[in-house]
């Protein structure tokens, strides 16, 4: 049953309860615990085993955590509680890992055979190692290689212009590029490794330019957009998939079994290295013609489409997306259609979410660069099936890349390669000793891919507050559950299901992964969720309501939001919702109460008053209360960032623009104002903030460091002299190159 309350209702804008008659003690979203009295265990999980390990870095290494048992805990003070809700399916889980590409294969194959070892065995094996288990292959060169020229499996002797046939098709530079021995190393370790394979261009002569690398052309009447040139042919569409089962096949006689196969890497994107444009009806032909000649091979493989970026998936507030969803309207496709992949360059990741409602197709995270293993919890909490790092091995220097983002047709690639540097990926080679090193994520990801398998479905689980975050997996009847922890200091965490709970503490700045065996309810009747009606508040000012429920079986009832703004805490136990808004105008929350069979929803309208933030408080860089220069609801806006205070920044800062936040200074006088900043240039921006009155005076001015990357924040402080009163504080880009996480007057 799912609800929407509309109706209008004023209530007080300051600290305000709706409780019928009891009193409320709400959770609150940092740190403040609530006391929850656990219910007696149930079945045959009382005092069942809850086993765990953590990981910060190398030093424990999935270390385990003190053993509980289910019922352990009851009446214990807790920071949050993972409300588990097994009546709600989601995604199966496929795996984490990394590219087998020409670079870090090649960067690979310097160290000694001994450390190669030691290095692939620490990655992929789930005994002794961070269990990587999901591998993505590149079909020909993709764009970043080491070793010039770029290739494709199909190239053509001198006086040949065509190969229908594919008599030339080969794939001897995986084999002499060691592609092939790496993947037979990762199998070593892993058996239960797969893989799947892009590929970033079809062979030069199936394209309308004959040229493998992409080549860039300005829009007609545009100074600023290109587009890809180099077009796939129509007459070439059987033969791309023709070329594609020839690949399948060729690795499959090497041992290699590749399960997936993405439709073609970023379609359209107008740079200059290996890149081809498919148009959306060409899409839609491709997708039936592989699916077809997968038949006639025999290959039991799957076809992810669209392998791109967030916004060009869909984005309605834009027409220069490409808004690939398109290619789902032709019912042959949506057949044809195993999954969808997706990058995070560009666009919101809910994306995501909304295609596996939408088209019932797994969600698949196909290249990232993002090592953050609180962007996994996110992306799996948005459905997604799997993440795979991109090109995640290079030398000390950085390696020699050949890459580049520039649109210039005549780019000299041996000088790209001096140049061009990716250091600080998850493996670092060093030539000179041999030897190699890792980032501490390893450690991490490790508390994911080393217990989850694809037995794992995800059920539904509550956002958490306190700084910890959660995802939770079900296989028959056993849970588990990955806890993430980014405070400073160890968390008290309830975990509920059903009838059932338990306690477990969290190390301080810990991902942990806890196991047990559960008994849910079995279906009966469902809980009932009193509507509630809208609701009023002040920005930065506290006001609570309570959600109320009731279950004709009386079993017990937990409550729990999977997704809540920064501000809003829920307490499962009691249904008490606290609102301390940090954004103005109208949300709309969403709440459920579930007995561990079935659920009941409600959506809560709150209308929140605009006021300044008091001295003291977090004013997040979302919270505007006006800004210039960049487009309202544009991809390149509010960014998604895990690192970030709340999930998210303000990015793509450039000279010129603004941002202006309501403050509330109660006495005048020279306050410090901390910026929350990141900054991934490799350089310091020197004097790169100018921070204004209301009267539009500069007041103070503000270098931005290098802090190592658009998700490594620090922060910077600045003395200002402000009047008393609600006023507006502008932030002023004098340069760009910086994100704002957040901003606060002391």
């Amino acid at each position: 049953m799912k609800r929407s309350v509309t109706a209008a209702l004023a209530v007080a804008s300051t600290t305000m309860t709706l409780l019928a008659g009891q009193p409320a003690t709400a959770t609150t979203p940092r740190g403040h615990g609530s006391t929850a009295t656990a219910p007696t265990p149930r079945g045959h999980s009382s005092g069942e085993l809850v086993t765990g390990t953590h990981s910060t870095g190398p030093t424990n290494a999935w270390a385990p955590l003190p053993t509980t048992r289910v019922g352990d805990g009851r009446g214990q003070t807790v920071d949050t509680t993972v409300v588990v809700d097994p009546s709600q399916t989601r995604q199966r889980y496929s795996g984490i890992g990394m590219s087998i590409d020409e670079t870090s294969v090649s960067n690979l194959w310097k160290l000694t055979p001994a450390e190669r070892e030691k290095a692939v065995r620490l990655l992929v094996d789930p005994k002794h190692g961070a269990g990587f288990d999901r591998f993505r292959l590149t079909i020909g060169s993709p764009d970043l290689i080491e070793h010039l020229p770029f290739w494709s499996y199909d190239e053509l002797p001198p006086g040949v212009t065509e190969d229908f046939a594919l008599k030339h098709f080969s794939i001897q530079r995986d084999i002499d590029l060691h592609m092939v021995e790496a993947v037979k190393l990762i199998q070593k370790y892993n058996p239960r490794a797969t893989f799947f394979a892009s590929a970033w261009s079809a062979p030069a002569w199936m394209k309308t330019n004959n040229r493998f690398t992409g080549e860039v052309a300005l829009k007609p009447g545009s100074s600023t957009e290109h587009y890809q040139v180099g077009k796939l042919r129509d007459d070439c569409i059987d033969v791309f998939a023709r070329y594609y089962v020839k690949y399948l096949k060729a690795y499959a006689e090497k041992g290699i079994r590749i399960d997936a196969l993405t439709l073609l890497n970023e379609p359209g994107m107008d740079v200059v290295y290996p890149a081809m444009d498919i148009s959306v009806e060409q899409q839609q032909k491709l997708s039936v013609a592989i699916k077809r000649e997968l038949r006639r091979a025999n290959i039991d493989a799957q076809l992810y489409v669209h392998d791109f970026n967030f916004w060009d998936w869909r984005d309605p507030n834009s027409t220069a997306t490409k808004n690939y969803h398109r290619i789902m309207n032709d019912p042959a496709t949506r057949r044809a259609a195993d999954g969808i992949a997706f990058h995070p360059y560009w666009g919101d990741p809910t994306v995501m979410r909304d295609a596996y409602q939408e088209f019932g197709k797994p969600v698949h995270m196909t290249e990232t660069s993002d090592l953050n293993p609180a962007t996994v919890l996110d992306y799996f909490r948005l459905n997604a099936s799997s993440y795979t790092l991109w090109a995640q091995a290079t030398d000390q220097t950085g390696g020699t890349l050949h890459w580049t983002d520039q649109r210039d047709n005549d780019v000299d690639w041996a000088e790209i390669g001096r140049t061009t540097k990716w250091p600080n990926r998850l493996v670092k080679v060093n030539t000179e000793t041999q030897t190699f090193s890792v980032r501490d994520e390893l450690y991490p990801l490790g508390q994911f891919a080393r217990y989850l398998t694809p037995s794992d479905v995800r059920v539904e689980s509550s956002a958490t507050g306190a700084g910890v975050s959660n995802v939770v997996y079900r296989d028959g009847d056993r849970f588990t559950a990955v806890i993430g922890n980014s405070s400073s200091t160890a968390k008290h965490v309830r975990v509920t299901l059903g009838d059932e709970s338990f306690v477990v503490t969290v190390p301080a700045n810990a991902y942990a992964t806890y196991r047990w065996k559960g008994d849910p309810p079995r279906r009966d009747h469902a809980p009932m969720l009193k509507d509630v009606p809208p609701v009023a508040a002040d920005q930065y000012a506290t006001t609570t309501f309570r959600l109320s429920a009731s279950d004709r079986d009386r079993d017990r009832l937990a409550y729990y939001a999977t997704d809540l703004p920064g501000g809003v805490s829920l307490d499962a136990s009691t249904g008490v919702v606290t609102l301390s808004p940090t954004v103005a105008g109208t949300q709309r929350l969403t709440f459920h109460a579930t007995d561990g069979a079935a659920r009941d929803t409600v959506t809560v309208t709150v209308n929140v008053t605009p006021r300044g933030a008091p001295v003291g408080v977090r004013v997040e860089a979302e919270s505007y209360a006006a800004q210039s220069g960049w487009t309202e609801g544009g991809a390149n806006f509010v960014e998604n960032n895990a690192g970030a205070s709340g999930g998210k920044n303000i990015g793509w800062t450039a000279p010129g623009k603004w941002l202006s936040y309501r403050v509330d200074v109660a006495q005048p006088g020279t306050y410090d104002l901390e910026l929350r900043v990141a900054n991934g240039t490799g350089a310091a921006a020197a004097n790169a903030i100018s921070i204004r009155s209301a009267a539009g005076d500069t007041v103070a001015t503000v270098s931005v460091p290098d802090t190592g990357g658009w998700a490594a924040y620090q922060s910077v402080h600045v003395p200002v002299e402000l009047a008393a009163g609600d006023q507006l504080v502008t932030v002023f880009c004098e340069s760009g190159g910086f994100n704002l996480d957040y901003l606060s007057l002391s």
